[in-house]
């Protein structure tokens, strides 16, 4: 019964981890706006891969060594520039396209989810300590935390992205459409300052 309580509260971790905005998900809406809900999914699992790869490594290499909290704070100012980089992209778009557009490559989901210090953060400061603690249950249970946690974020990302498709023909009035784009660019920008400010302030600590 304990294990059981255990993993659904890890199911539960994931799918909060999920909903909490982010630089994901803004980019999973932004993709949602901008080329529907199914072309979405593309940056929903380029993002689930990336986080669940960079996870691995983390949970790997932790097993092995102690790395300072105040290295992630220092990574996240290169996180910063990639918000911004991003932001000012979304700014500029003035209507939607279906076409062959893509905002969020690859190569700017790692950017996003490797230069995110929060994202480290969390998961060294609540989500690893878990893992390893549900491993003292069971064989194996840092990487049954990670298929767990990451089925629960993905379940609560591609349900959010198809809520919020709903709203899509409601925003498709011209005069909303640079509006709603402008919105997700100050988000972004938001997150980056807040990003930065708390990377200052433990840095200065």
């Amino acid at each position: 019964m304990f294990l059981v309580g255990r993993l659904l509260q890890i199911l539960i971790l994931g799918i909060i981890g999920g909903a909490i905005p982010g630089p994901i998900l803004t980019s999973v809406f932004t993709e949602v706006l901008n080329s529907g809900f199914l072309k979405s999914l593309k940056v929903v699992f380029r993002a689930f891969f990336i986080e669940s790869l960079m996870v691995l490594i983390l949970l790997l290499a932790l097993s092995q060594m102690s790395i300072p909290e105040i290295y992630f704070h220092i990574i996240s100012f290169g996180g910063v520039a990639v918000l911004v980089w991003i932001a000012w992209q979304i700014w500029r778009i003035k209507e939607f396209k279906n076409e062959k557009v893509e905002l969020f490559s690859l190569w700017k989901i790692f950017l996003l989810t490797v230069l995110n210090g929060g994202f480290w953060i969390f998961w060294i400061t609540v989500s690893i300590p878990m893992a390893f603690e549900l491993n003292n249950h069971i064989s194996g249970g840092q990487y049954i935390f990670l298929i767990i946690f990451e089925a629960g974020w993905l379940l609560a990302t591609i349900g959010l992205a198809f809520i919020f498709s709903r709203f899509r023909p409601l925003l498709e009035r011209k005069n909303l459409v640079s509006a709603t784009f402008r919105i997700f660019s100050v988000a972004l920008i938001l997150m980056a300052a807040k990003s930065m400010l708390e990377s200052i302030k433990y840095i200065l600590k």
